[in-house]
């Protein structure tokens, strides 16, 4: 997907799970996303619902573990506690979205 086609669809919630890389790299490289044209004005960054999700623990494979990535998604997503409460290493907010 482009990141224009990303603009035009003006998502109300981004979830950053790149393949292969841990939360912790992909807090390293938030400039990658927060310098592209836009960012700023997108609803999702707007209202602060922007967050980093491991996604080569819980997302990027199949495996038993994509069920507690379903489990953290029900919590990001619509606030649904699914069972173990989520921790900071599963999903966190993204760093430098207003209302942070």
């Amino acid at each position: 997907m482009t990141w224009e086609a990303v603009r035009a669809a003006r998502p109300d919630m981004i979830l950053v799970l790149p393949c292969g890389l841990p939360p912790e790299r992909t807090l390293r490289e938030t400039e990658s996303l927060t310098r592209l044209p836009g960012w700023a004005e997108l609803p999702a960054v707007r209202a602060g619902r922007v967050h980093v999700l491991d996604g080569p623990a819980h997302f990027n494979r199949p495996g038993p573990r994509v069920v507690r990535g379903a489990e953290v998604l029900a919590h990001v997503l619509h606030g649904v506690r699914a069972g173990e409460p989520g921790t900071e290493a599963e999903a966190r907010p993204f760093p430098g979205v207003p209302g942070r």
